[in-house]
């Protein structure tokens, strides 16, 4: 499939246009403020509808979507086959409870394990992925008999209530008064490294964060008791795609493995062909011991997973995990659709080449700029660090914050994410066309050099 009609955007009047202010303004008479719709005067692109790797807004106006609609439209928006599906299990049967056996619930569950890393042979189904991190804690913390969590710096795990101490920005936790949940070690960010080797080899990063992990988890006087899991994502996405060094993933399965401890990766943003792999643990050969998984499996619908093995997926009684609306049929049917076309298209193998071209491209193009620090990814995870002196490499984040609304401006959408909210976040529908690459790398360069 392509990217939908057209190559790029088309914008036709200046955002926001007037249905599109007629909209917020509806929305913020009648909506509490939790919802970033209700910050700043002009919110992010109000969506119309959208097609492959586009949106448009009430005002007509096209948009190339780089972000992927918070990465979770994986195989692109409205996929047709994704759409019948939808359309066929709507005039058979929507909601079921999870109390309840279907066939879809079976089909979908068959079809992740047997993508599964190997040895994860079981799973579980969740709705939003902060509830399937929240599973995987519950699921690790029975098996083990332990209660606490090993975490990482810049780490994000969804904003259920059962991760939420997991939440690295600090500010996300004493806003709303919860406590933090997990001893939080430093993830090894080779640009920002924590242990001051930024001109050394990136894989010394990695073995510094080890060390500094092997170490606390060694001395008993380091505040750290019986560990259920260390929980990681194998590539950070809110930090700012944060690739780690190959030797970390490799280490922490050795560290968990000494010491009993059930290593967990979430794959929810990073997974499901993201990084140019099917999941992106594959880069560094480590397979965990529970593994999350959502956004893109659901074909733009609202589905996630814990896929594990045997002894943990076991731990919890029956009954121990239910919710009304957990095995919706109709979300499980658009989620078998977006796998067939994941992997009948192979679109990790898609990824894996478009990446390269974006990020070579932007690197070409961007690699002299004096505000951007780096330009690093895998697949199509693409970040930009935005910086105010490239030797200082102060963060930049209102830099950041102009290049997403000059983007939008020019009729792309952009994520903003890293430690300070100074990185620009690509990580479009991997069914983008090579085309819209080429005009994503151009309209980036001119926004950039504006």
């Amino acid at each position: 499939m392509t990217g939908g009609e057209g190559a790029g955007p088309r914008i036709l009047t200046p955002y926001p246009g007037p249905r599109t202010r007629a909209l917020i303004e509806r929305l913020r008479r009648v909506e509490g403020s939790a919802m970033r719709t209700s910050s700043g005067d002009v919110p992010l692109v109000a969506w119309e509808s959208a097609s492959g790797a586009l949106v448009w807004d009430p005002d007509g106006n096209r948009y190339l979507d780089l972000y992927a609609g918070f990465t979770a439209a994986a195989v692109g928006h409205a996929h047709p086959r994704v759409t019948a599906a939808i359309r066929a299990q709507a005039g058979r049967l929507t909601h079921v409870s999870s109390a309840y056996p279907t066939a879809t619930r079976a089909d979908l569950l068959e079809r992740l394990l047997s993508l599964a890393p190997p040895g994860l042979t079981r799973g579980l189904f969740a709705i939003a992925g902060g509830q399937a991190n929240d599973l995987a804690l519950r699921l690790a913390r029975r098996a083990t008999g332990r209660d606490e969590v090993i975490a990482f710096r810049g780490g994000y795990l969804g904003r259920d209530a059962g991760v939420l101490g997991l939440a690295a920005r600090s500010a996300v936790r004493r806003h709303l008064r919860v406590p933090p949940g997990a001893h939080f070690f430093p993830f090894p960010y080779p640009y920002r490294c924590a242990f001051g080797t930024r001109h050394a080899d990136p894989d010394e990063c990695g073995r510094e964060a080890l060390a500094f992990l092997d170490r606390a988890l060694r001395d008993p006087a380091s505040g750290i008791g019986e560990v259920a899991a260390i929980v990681v994502e194998p590539v950070q996405g809110n930090a700012g795609v944060i690739i780690p060094p190959p030797s970390f993933l490799l280490g922490l399965r050795r560290l968990c493995d000494e010491f009993g401890i059930l290593l967990v990766f979430d794959e929810i943003q990073c997974g499901f062909g993201r990084t140019g792999r099917l999941w992106a643990a594959e880069h560094w050969g480590v397979v965990p011991d529970l593994m999350t998984v959502g956004k893109g499996i659901g074909g733009g619908l609202a589905v996630s997973a814990v896929l594990g093995r045997e002894a943990p997926m076991r731990a919890l009684d029956p009954g121990q995990h239910t919710s009304t609306f957990l095995t919706n049929a109709l979300t499980h049917a658009a989620a078998l659709a977006a796998l067939d076309v994941m992997t009948e298209e192979k679109l990790w193998e898609q990824s894996a080449e478009l990446g390269a071209l974006l990020l070579s491209g932007l690197s070409a193009r961007l690699g002299s700029h004096p505000h951007v620090g780096e330009v690093r990814g895998l697949g199509l995870f693409i970040a930009i660090e935005m910086v105010a002196d490239r030797e200082t490499r102060e963060s930049a984040p209102t830099l950041a914050a102009g290049v997403l609304q000059r983007g939008r401006d020019a009729g792309l959408i952009l994520g903003l994410s890293g430690h300070d909210g100074n990185v620009v976040k690509l990580a479009p529908p991997l069914i983008i066309s090579h085309e819209q690459i080429e005009v994503a790398i151009d309209l980036l360069a001119s926004v950039l050099h504006r």
